[in-house]
């Protein structure tokens, strides 16, 4: 798209609230591309899910915002931005679950619950159950609504996920911290995959080994300058080599096996080589069999809740998110994003491959920044529901500056117009209302479009004035097509007194053309409908017009409008076009024009008022008084 600038206000650009390519109204505009997407390849069961950054949900709500977009730091070259993107209640009105990230305190779960979200991942799985125990969705003051009969969380009222499993509780993506989600009735284990060299999908966050998270088994040291791309390991090097049981998350993080029961003796029967080596996404689901036997018929079956977790497990998601960056730019180690990792094709055919070698098309999602790993799953796999994660985490220009990332999701490249991690679907960047706020009023935005008679430039009107703007004047614009960008000059054209909006604009010449004016009435033979002759002066100056075609009384003397229905209004020998919405006038010739009204079906009735008819669509040929002084026709032409 190509934004037009506020030449009022040089670095701002004119954005209308109904825009589909504004940064608050983009995300639905996405969710219903990549819907379609889904439905062509077989995908008809589900719709995809929203997934985005809690803090940017428009919830009206100052204290929650992203840091960086509300103050950028000197040195991060990004602009400033609203955190009020995401309108929940549109997006669920478009048909999208909404399940945000990441979550950990219980003010702001309730918050988000009274939002209307669908969904909650969070680290604190034990803060989420209780939550979800003590939340009184009717209001009638007994808790308990989003809870089954047996106290199990109904997932169709609330998806409550384990971030990580549950990474303020035990060590990230290990089975640990998959025990601790299930051990708090978690409805989906949420987790993150890479690839190791050997083509299998394990359980980690990073496309490096991380020091901070893992140690070598062999009590070698091991710190930032010796982390190791996944991708250059096989599965059993990583699960024999590193042990990922660091603390780091805080007083609530342990890791003490005692706590996990069901790893131990998971372990003592797989053969695994650490309870906190990184598990396999087979491992994991392995693992979630392994629970609901331990406790059904394992050594866990007397313990007091032993059924209710067998019964949980059972039935439990997971939340599966492939890890990869498609940036082109090198990270902090040199090592250029995008090769960091398998292709997106190999994350979608290994992970989603082993998701249906386990027949778990049902019970696994696949979620991801990567868009493109997504569209590759809904193509290939079209049974696995996919869930699109939006979040603006920027890589600063200057990366020594504190809170530098890695451009996840949202961000262009230094040099590029969008983010590459959108699959090529547009996003505007950084575009809200805090830095440009609307200038173009609802149904405001471009109603006439003319081109030059000598085809190069186009002409876009505007409806309506713009919000603090010449009262009573309306915008004309120009745009050079061949260098698809606005040469800054414009028109004034003040719409008469009587009229609200403009309806069409049409050029016969290199300096006139045709406007329709119109007010908001239908079947109103009082009303004002009429066609201007306008000629265009030097840019900046006020459109000279004079009135062609009163459309309210326009001369039938043989009738030919005749016969109407009962009740019809303008017909005969004083012929009327009483519509609301007129929208095209073309010229056939010196002496002929053509208007067509839009009936805006079925919620006009400007014509057939006696029996509330809805309009039908209206074409008609009008003689002209007196001659258009047409162009001549270009060579060629």
């Amino acid at each position: 798209p190509i934004a037009l600038p506020d030449f009022d206000n040089p670095g701002r650009e004119i954005r209308s609230p109904q825009n589909p390519y504004n940064e608050e109204a983009t995300a639905i505009r996405i969710m219903n591309a990549v819907r379609e997407h889904a439905r062509r390849f077989g995908n008809e069961r589900a719709a995809p899910v929203f997934s985005p950054f809690h803090v940017m949900l428009a919830d009206a709500d100052p204290a929650t915002f992203v840091d960086s977009r509300e103050a950028p730091p000197t040195g991060s070259g990004v602009a400033r931005a609203s955190s009020e993107v995401y309108n929940v209640a549109s997006l669920k009105a478009a048909g999208y679950p909404i399940v945000p990230y990441t979550i950990n305190d219980k003010p702001r779960m309730l918050q988000l619950l009274r939002l209307g979200v669908d969904g909650i991942i969070s680290d604190r799985p034990d803060l989420l159950r209780e939550v979800a125990q003590e939340f009184d969705a009717n209001g009638d003051g007994r808790p308990g609504d989003l809870l089954l009969p047996d106290g199990r969380i109904d997932i169709t009222k609330l998806d409550a996920q384990g971030h990580r499993g549950g990474r303020n509780l035990r060590p990230e993506n290990t089975l640990p911290a998959a025990e601790v989600a299930l051990a708090n009735l978690m409805t989906t284990i949420e987790g993150d995959v890479g690839i190791t060299r050997d083509g299998v999908p394990i359980m980690s966050h990073d496309p490096y080994v991380e020091s901070q998270k893992c140690r070598r088994a062999d009590g070698r040291p091991y710190g930032p300058a010796d982390e190791v791309l996944i991708r250059n390991l096989t599965a059993d090097e990583l699960q024999s080599q590193f042990i990922c049981d660091k603390l780091f998350r805080g007083p609530t993080q342990i890791n003490d096996l005692a706590a996990s029961p069901v790893t131990v003796a998971y372990r003592a029967s797989s053969g695994l080589w650490h309870e906190y080596s990184l598990p396999t996404v087979q491992q994991l689901f392995d693992f979630v069999d392994f629970y609901v036997n331990y406790y059904r018929t394992g050594a866990g079956r007397t313990a007091p809740d032993a059924d209710r977790l067998a019964r949980n497990a059972e039935a439990v998601r997971f939340n599966l998110e492939t890890k990869l960056n498609p940036r082109t730019d090198a990270d902090e180690n040199g090592n250029v994003y995008a090769s960091r990792t398998v292709s997106p094709q190999d994350f979608a055919s290994k992970l989603a491959g082993t998701i249906a070698l386990n027949n778990m098309q049902r019970r696994a999602d696949i979620q991801s920044f990567d868009f493109r790993t997504l569209l590759l799953v809904q193509e290939q796999f079209p049974a696995i529901r996919t869930v699109y994660l939006f979040g603006d985490f920027p890589r600063f220009i200057d990366t020594s500056v504190p809170g530098t990332d890695d451009g996840t999701n949202l961000q262009p490249q230094p040099g590029g117009t969008t983010t590459p991690w959108l699959a090529g679907l547009y996003y505007p960047y950084r575009t809200t209302v805090l830095t440009h706020p609307f200038r173009a009023q609802r149904s405001g935005g471009f109603e006439g479009m003319a081109i030059t008679t000598d085809g190069r430039r186009l002409l876009p009107l505007l409806e309506l004035p713009l919000v603090g703007g010449e009262a009573g004047t309306l915008l004309i614009h120009e745009l050079d097509i061949a260098s698809r960008s606005y040469t800054g000059g414009r028109y004034r054209y003040r719409i008469d007194p009587r009229g609200t909006a403009i309806g069409d604009f049409t050029m016969f010449s290199p300096t006139r053309g045709l406007i329709i004016e119109r007010d908001g009435s239908q079947g109103n033979l009082d009303g004002f409908k009429a066609i201007y002759e306008v000629e265009l002066g030097a840019p900046g100056s006020v459109v000279q017009k004079t009135l062609l075609v009163d459309l309210l009384r326009i001369q039938d003397p043989r009738r030919i409008s005749e016969p109407g229905l009962p009740g019809d209004v303008g017909l005969g020998r004083l012929f009327a076009f009483p519509f609301t919405t007129i929208e095209s006038v073309v010229v056939f010739d010196r002496r002929r024009i053509g208007v067509l009204n839009d009936n805006n079906f079925p919620f006009s009735v400007g014509r057939h008022v006696g029996s509330g008819r809805p309009d039908d669509n209206e074409f008609i040929i009008l003689r002209l008084d007196r001659p258009l002084a047409l162009a001549l026709a270009r060579s060629g032409r």
